[in-house]
């Protein structure tokens, strides 16, 4: 048990930066395979013909197959491809809740308020 804290004591900056530069690559992974995502998810729309995808369900195996392929290494290393089906779920979710927020939020003509005061002139 010595050892390991005289260890920890002499070599903590490097302990440090490792597990920081781990960390980094975590988020570094998750910005990336977020972006991979909403390409694909656009290309997914646009050519949706051309890739005879037909439903939503073959557009989002689609984006999570080719997607998780796409991802480099180290990523992969940290992100699973259960993981990255479940960011892609999420996303396809938000992008839908956005969208329906979008048409809920239509602008509606103003109410004509008809004024009871009569004209004192």
């Amino acid at each position: 048990m010595d050892v390991f804290l005289t260890t920890l004591q002499q070599y903590w900056g490097v302990i440090l930066f490792v597990l920081c530069f781990v960390v980094y690559l975590i988020t570094q992974g998750r910005s990336k395979a977020t972006q991979i995502i909403l390409s694909l998810m656009l290309r997914a729309e646009k050519e949706s013909e051309a890739l005879l995808l037909k439903t939503g369900d073959e557009k989002f195996m689609f984006v999570v197959d080719f997607g998780y392929q796409r991802l480099p290494a180290y990523v992969r290393a940290f992100i699973t491809y259960t993981m990255f089906k479940d960011m892609a779920n999420t996303l396809y979710a938000s992008a839908k809740n956005y969208l329906l927020g979008l048409h809920d939020a239509e602008p509606k003509p103003p109410a004509i308020q008809e004024s009871k005061i009569t004209d004192p002139g």
